[in-house]
């Protein structure tokens, strides 16, 4: 069973618009704090890997509004990383009201690059494929 990985997340009027509905950029936000907390807890501080010349940028994503979301709601969003050989690295996550209804279904891809010069990383570190089995649960 893979592991899912959890964040808890409150819409604030930052995050609506004037009728009170969550902004769509709010979930692109709330996506990548997640994998970045998930990151860490499994071993790899974001701003650790970029010093030592790697980044995880976002190749396509998709996100299906099943319900929208609305000031005050309280929202855990669990995410699910399939890592495998490839160079893409795929999460999954779910938006859940506090009923645990499912309102958003999103899915994000990425790849680890090398910084200075953009390539794709094939052979990953060791650090960071011990943190990539942590992720895959």
């Amino acid at each position: 069973m893979k592991k899912i990985w959890k964040i808890k997340k409150l819409v604030l009027p930052q995050h609506s618009d004037h009728a009170g509905v969550m902004w769509h950029g709010t979930y692109f936000n709330w996506l990548e704090e997640g994998r970045i907390n998930a990151l860490l807890k499994a071993g790899i501080n974001y701003v650790d890997l970029i010093k030592k010349g790697f980044e995880l940028p976002l190749i396509d994503t998709s996100i299906k509004y099943i319900s929208p979301l609305f000031l005050g709601d309280n929202i855990t969003i669990e995410s699910i990383f399939t890592i495998s050989k490839s160079p893409k690295i795929k999460i999954h996550s779910k938006f859940k009201n506090k009923s645990k209804k499912v309102l958003t279904i999103a899915e994000v891809n990425l790849v680890l690059i090398n910084k200075n010069t953009f390539s794709i990383i094939r052979k990953r570190p060791d650090f960071i494929s011990q943190a990539f089995l942590k992720l895959n649960g």
